[in-house]
């Protein structure tokens, strides 16, 4: 590697990823094909129990995330599929608003009208229209259409090749599957999944589910791990 080339990288400031899974490793691709100003320093995931180096990064448990939080040229990404778990360990890391990158993917356009949060992910093609809100660590994947005056809360994931029409508000914790459309002036309440080819036609209360082309609300379980099982079953 040329030697100055070596240096720019070592002096961009180090991403942390939360998450090992396909959106963690989703978001170490773009910080290495595209130059964001970002290097990665690796993933920290419950599931490890110590640190170790592997593919060129490190790999650790979450206990790292305190120590890491000390050194200021550390930033961090949550990298979190289901909205709900990704509220948790944001809620129990306790870090500050500015600690986290925002990273839009240099083939993606968002109107600088548009308030973009902290621990934003905007994929490839995703498009995000005029006077829009994006709250913080909410994940905008590939192909998603968010029309004009679209306002969408924190922790929420808008799966690929979504289309929300103008003005829609969605509310915190919500994951709308891959293909849904969500038509104009709809609200869509907090804690909700809209499966994945839903056509939504009607406002949608908080804690339901969305199925279907018109869209049938369901009331969605408490139970964590259904929750979690509807979203993985949504991804694939």
């Amino acid at each position: 590697m040329d030697l100055f080339r070596q240096r720019d990288i070592e002096a961009r400031k180090k991403l942390v990823i939360i998450g090992s899974g396909s959106q963690g490793r989703m978001i170490r691709n773009v910080i290495e094909n595209y130059d964001l100003g970002l290097s990665v320093w690796g993933f920290l995931d419950e599931q490890y129990e110590s640190k170790f180096l592997e593919d060129g990064v490190e790999h650790g448990p979450m206990s790292l995330a305190k120590s890491l939080y000390q050194d200021e040229h550390m930033s961090f990404i949550i990298a979190i599929g289901d909205p709900e778990n990704k509220f948790e360990v944001a809620q129990n890391l306790g870090f500050q608003e500015d600690r986290y990158a925002t990273i839009i993917h240099p083939y993606a356009y968002v109107d600088p009208s548009t308030h973009v949060g902290h621990g934003v992910y905007v994929s490839a093609n995703a498009t995000v229209m005029h006077q829009g809100h994006i709250g913080n660590h909410t994940f905008i994947l590939a192909g998603a259409t968010l029309e004009y005056e679209t306002r969408v809360a924190d922790c929420v994931l808008i799966a690929a090749n979504t289309t929300i029409s103008g003005n829609v508000a969605i509310q915190n914790q919500v994951f709308v599957g891959a293909g849904s459309v969500i038509t104009q002036g709809k609200n869509i309440g907090s804690h909700t999944i809209i499966a994945a080819n839903a056509t939504v036609l009607k406002d949608i209360p908080d804690h339901s589910i969305a199925i279907g082309t018109p869209a049938v609300v369901k009331v969605k379980s408490s139970e964590k791990s259904a929750v979690n099982k509807l979203v993985k079953s949504a991804t694939k």
